[in-house]
């Protein structure tokens, strides 16, 4: 029997038809249904579909996504703390999974973030050109001189060792060169370790609502659930807040609107914390949201600056002066 011809579809999908029986061309198997109970692959997937849905897997595949997507985020942005009772009342495959759609996320923030301070920095190099260049042409020559000459400090620091730093404050292109280094460490160190940092502080925010609720009897994968669902939360809330102060190109939030973009996650958390582990009253979800928030807060405080001093320390920058 000649093999069957496939007409090439562009852009009407193919009318299908279930057949009684088929056998799946991906596992050989014998089949009833749309999927192959075996493998898991669509009896459809193959040469006569149209050429868009081959371009629909590839980004589905490239982004981690599928059609449960929209869905999954509606839930996660409107209703918080339903994502993470569906999970634990064991509705999952109807939703994308949740570390799935919080490693997407950190990687959106995260570039966000980095592009919006290197963004800034170049910014700021614009500005303070433009005004050394104003300040220049508006002053006499034997003015600036005399004011350089005043205006020169050493400071010189004595130890065991006899070294000493010099610091010049009217050599424009030392004071420069240094602070791009820094800039250039801090955005370095925040782009290398910043995404393993956060995944370290996961299971400590999932331990910290284990003490917080240990009244529940929650396993501790529900009490990560929770974590990981409103980490992606925040990660999608800050870079909508990015994306919008990088499309306006720096544009100021008004201070209504300031402040309340700054108490929409904590509103967030503690609606989540009262719908999730069903607290007696708002309140009570209230302050373990402050509670919880604070030591956070602290934690992440901590690491970051150690980071940031291990980073500087592990150049030769300040080397001199220690």
């Amino acid at each position: 029997m000649p093999p069957k011809k496939y007409k090439v579809k562009w852009f009407k999908k193919k009318n299908r038809v279930l057949p009684e029986e088929h056998v799946c061309r991906n596992c050989g198997a014998q089949t009833v249904g749309k999927y192959c109970h075996n493998c898991g692959q669509n009896i459809f997937t193959g040469s006569e579909q149209p050429i868009f849905h081959l371009f629909g897997q590839m980004l589905e595949n490239a982004f981690a996504l599928d059609a449960k997507a929209p869905r999954t985020l509606f839930f996660l942005m409107f209703r918080p703390g339903f994502l993470s009772a569906e999970y634990r009342a064991g509705r999952i495959n109807r939703y994308v999974h949740p570390v799935k759609l919080f490693w997407m996320s950190t990687l959106i923030f995260f570039a966000l973030l980095i592009f919006q301070i290197t963004n800034s920095k170049n910014n700021d190099k614009d500005i303070i050109s433009v005004k050394s260049n104003e300040t220049v042409q508006s002053n006499d020559t034997v003015q600036s001189n005399e004011t350089a000459q005043q205006r020169n400090i050493n400071f010189s620091f004595s130890s065991s060792k006899t070294s000493s730093l010099s610091i010049n404050m009217d050599d424009p292109e030392t004071i420069k060169q240094k602070s791009d280094e820094t800039m250039n460490i801090l955005i370095n160190a925040l782009s290398k370790y910043a995404p393993y940092i956060t995944f370290l502080f996961i299971p400590i925010f999932a331990l910290m609502l284990v003490l917080f609720f240990w009244r529940k009897k929650y396993y501790y994968v529900s009490h990560l659930t929770f974590t990981v669902h409103f980490h992606t939360f925040l990660w999608i809330f800050w870079s909508l807040l990015m994306l919008i102060n990088i499309l306006t190109h720096n544009w100021e939030f008004p201070d209504w609107l300031a402040t309340l973009l700054f108490f929409i996650p904590g509103i967030y958390f503690a609606v989540a914390l009262h719908r999730y582990y069903q607290t007696k009253t708002r309140w009570q979800a209230i302050w373990k949201a402050i509670l919880i928030s604070f030591f956070y807060f602290v934690l992440i405080l901590t690491v970051t600056v150690f980071l940031l001093l291990w980073m500087l320390k592990k150049t030769e920058i300040f080397s001199d002066s220690l």
